[in-house]
């Protein structure tokens, strides 16, 4: 709201002896307008202390300068718990960071029963974090027009673009340290296919246990369906899952976690049945976080770096949103971080 003291346009326009169109055209970064003029009208509207009606510039343009950023789909965990993970809360924050560097905010959009309920917040484009492979509310933005891009694997037909690692290759990456190390028989840990990143991870695992004639291993589905609705109880399922595997008849030489959060989980189950951390069992994750670092020994993974996919991904929404970016699939780098839990020459 414009206050009865608060200089105008035309305010601006007199200070600065040009017209009050002139003004309009330097502040809004439109129009012929040179660029010493245009800098003349920034000093005098900075020196007067005038400050757009953005409200009336929203009505103008169609724009709320405001980005949605949705995190995975809330029939599993929230969008509180998913907080809990680093690596969500990096996504999160690099991403709050890039849109206000381009002058825009960012709204965290929360877990939603209806996601009907989107078409009540006003924004011009959103970051769909781990997007699920069937996601209601992404068929929402879709009918009501507002671009959207996938800090993840994504399909064509729903995000105008996505920003992910090489899925497979990464994995393949990760298996075949594992296997070089010794191991013969590599069960994973998975939340279901419910996700496009682990449909393709887990796609991933079992084309490269069948081209070397091994047999996959997969845990049972360890959420939503076994109640896995909070971070303490998917980190149990998995620990449960681990243990079993464990005591099986013909237990696994390497542990591959596909969760977040659950590779210490079945360190601890290795170390409950007696069992020595390379040398009985290797542990790895696909995901880095920094609890992998601080594991007794510490966890293998691999670094996805989350924020430069965070800020790649408000770009390309941006241009979408600009209507100067084309739909596009964007690989970002991966390193494999080798740590103690899966090689012997790193153990003390």
């Amino acid at each position: 709201m414009i206050t009865p003291n608060a200089p105008t346009l035309r305010d601006v326009a007199t200070a600065a002896g040009v017209a009050v169109s002139t003004v309009s055209y330097a502040l809004n970064g439109k129009g012929r307008v040179d660029s010493a003029t245009r800098a003349r009208v920034q000093e005098v509207a900075d020196r007067l202390g005038y400050r757009a009606n953005r409200s009336a510039q929203n009505l103008r343009t169609g724009r709320t300068a405001t980005l949605g950023l949705m995190l995975p789909a809330p029939e599993e965990l929230s969008s509180a718990e998913y907080l809990n993970f680093d690596w969500y809360g990096r996504v999160a924050t690099a991403a709050t960071q890039a849109a206000f560097q381009a002058d825009h905010s960012l709204l965290l959009l929360p877990s939603m029963k209806d996601p009907n309920g989107l078409r009540r917040i006003e924004m011009d484009g959103v970051i769909v974090v781990d997007p699920a492979a069937h996601d209601p509310r992404v068929d929402v933005l879709r009918r009501i027009g507002i671009p959207s891009a996938a800090v993840g694997p994504g399909r064509a037909e729903q995000f105008g673009s996505f920003i992910s690692p090489d899925l497979v290759s990464t994995t393949e990456t990760l298996l075949n340290h594992l296997a070089d190390q010794g191991a013969t028989d590599i069960f994973i840990l998975t939340p279901g296919l419910h996700s496009e990143w682990t449909r393709a991870t887990t796609k991933a695992y079992i084309e490269w246990c069948r081209a070397r004639g091994m047999t996959p291993r997969i845990s049972d589905d360890l959420a939503p369906s076994s109640g896995a609705d909070t971070v303490d109880l998917l980190v149990a399922a998995a620990y449960t899952s681990t243990h079993k595997a464990l005591t099986s008849e013909n237990p696994p030489d390497a542990i591959l976690s596909l969760i977040l959060g659950c590779a210490p989980a079945a360190v601890r189950a290795a170390r409950d049945l007696g069992l020595s951390i390379p040398e009985d069992v290797l542990i790895a994750q696909d995901s880095d976080e920094p609890a992998l670092l601080i594991s007794d020994p510490p966890i293998t993974a691999i670094d996805f770096f989350p924020e430069e996919q965070a800020r790649l991904a408000v770009d390309a929404l941006l241009a979408l949103i600009d209507g100067d970016g084309r739909p596009a699939q964007i690989h970002t780098r991966s390193e494999l971080r080798v740590r103690a839990s899966t090689a012997l020459t790193l153990t003390p």
